[in-house]
C-alpha cells in the first residue's frame, strides 16, 4: 500500500524559530498518509533550531538542511530540489497540521490531473484579539481555478499548500525575488498560483482541510505586514504584463481599485476614517518597482536578486547542507 502511493515531500522553511518548530514537526509525523518525508530548510543565524530537531535525525523520513541563503522562496526551492516526492506540501514553522492534511491534498491531485497547486484553509490559533491578530484564510466551499479572472476569488495564503513538483519546477519554482527576506517582501504564494494558471495549469482551493496558524502579530506589526503584502501584490502582477500576458490587466484593476482603493474611498464618502487608503500607494510602489526590474519572459520570474546576483548564484554559493536520513 505504502509503495503504491506517491511520496509527498513536506518542505518547511524556518528562520530563528527555535523550539517552536517542534510542534509543527510532531503534527506532521502524526499524519495518516503512509508515504511522506519531511525536509526542514533552516536559515537561522543561531543553532537553536538545529539543536531542537536533533531528536528527529534518526528518522528516515526526516531531512535537515542548513543554508546561509536568505528568503523564504529560496528556502522552498532548495527543499523542493531535495524532495524525493512527486508531490510537495509546504507549511510554515508556526503551523499545526491535521492528521488528514497530506491525504486530502494527495487525493485532490489524483482526481484533478491538471491541478498544479492545492491550497487549504488556514485557521487562526488561540490569541488575544484585543492585542493583535493571526493571518488566516477560511473559505466555506472548494474552488477549481482555471483562469486568471477566477483567481480573484481564490486568495489562499502560503501557510498550507501543495504542488505537483514536475509542473512547478518546469516553470522555475518559486520566484526567489518575492516573499519574506527577498527583494520584494511578499507575494510569493500569489505569484506561484498565478504563473501556474498562465502556464495552463489549474489551482484548487479546498475547504475540507485546515491547518492552525500560530503566527501572532500585534496591530502595529499588522501595518507593516499590510505594506509588505501590497508591495508584493503589485510586484507579482506587473510581471505577466511585462511578458505580454494582457489578460492580467483584469486582475491588476480588480486588486488596485476594487480591493485596495474602493473600501477606504467608500468610508471617506460616508465621512468615516478611510482605513487602508495607503494600500493603493503600496500596490503601485511594488508595481512600478517591478516594472523596472528585469523579468525572464519564459518563466515569468525576476532575474535579479536583492544582492545584485542571479538567483541561481545566490542559491548555490553559500549552501551548507546536512541531509540526515538514515
Amino acid at each position: 500500500m505504502r509503495e503504491s502511493l506517491p511520496i509527498v515531500s513536506v518542505v518547511i522553511p524556518t528562520y530563528n524559530r527555535g523550539l517552536s518548530i517542534v510542534d509543527t514537526l510532531d503534527s506532521i509525523l502524526l499524519n495518516e498518509y503512509p508515504n511522506f518525508e519531511i525536509i526542514v530548510v533552516d536559515q537561522s543565524k543561531n543553532d537553536l533550531t538545529e539543536t531542537a530537531v536533533q531528536k528527529y535525525l534518526s528518522n528516515p523520513q526526516f531531512k535537515y538542511i542548513h543554508t546561509d541563503i536568505q528568503g523564504a522562496g529560496r528556502a522552498r526551492n532548495l527543499g523542493i530540489a531535495h524532495a524525493e516526492g512527486s508531490l510537495v506540501a509546504i507549511t510554515d514553522d508556526d503551523c499545526i497540521v491535521p492528521v488528514n492534511w497530506l491525504q486530502a491534498m494527495a487525493e485532490i491531485f489524483e482526481k484533478q490531473p491538471k491541478v498544479a497547486v492545492v491550497i487549504t484553509n488556514v485557521e487562526a490559533g488561540e490569541h488575544d484579539g484585543t492585542k493583535g491578530f493571526i493571518p488566516a484564510y477560511v473559505r466555506t466551499d472548494s474552488m477549481l481555478v482555471k483562469t486568471i479572472w477566477e483567481k480573484r476569488s481564490a486568495r489562499g495564503i502560503g501557510a498550507s499548500l501543495a504542488i505537483r513538483k514536475d509542473a512547478i519546477t518546469s516553470m522555475g519554482g518559486y520566484d526567489n525575488n518575492l516573499g519574506p527576506g527577498a527583494y520584494f517582501p511578499d507575494g510569493d504564494d500569489i505569484d506561484l498560483a498565478t504563473r501556474a494558471i498562465l502556464k495552463g495549469w489549474h489551482v484548487y482551493e479546498t475547504h475540507e482541510v485546515a491547518v492552525v496558524h500560530n503566527g501572532f502579530r500585534t496591530w502595529q506589526e499588522g501595518k507593516a505586514l499590510s505594506k509588505r503584502n501590497w508591495i508584493g501584490i503589485g510586484a507579482t502582477y506587473v510581471k505577466p504584463l511585462k511578458c505580454g500576458y494582457w489578460k492580467i490587466l483584469s486582475i491588476i484593476f480588480y486588486e488596485a481599485f476594487y480591493i485596495a482603493l474602493l473600501p477606504p474611498l467608500w468610508n471617506l464618502i460616508r465621512l468615516k476614517k478611510p482605513n487602508g487608503l495607503k494600500q493603493i500607494v503600496f500596490f503601485f510602489e511594488g508595481f512600478f518597482k517591478g516594472l523596472f526590474t528585469p523579468v525572464d519572459r519564459e518563466t515569468i520570474m525576476y532575474v535579479l536578486s536583492h544582492n545584485g546576483r542571479s538567483p541561481a548564484e545566490t542559491s548555490t554559493s553559500s549552501e551548507r547542507a546536512n541531509l540526515s536520513a538514515n
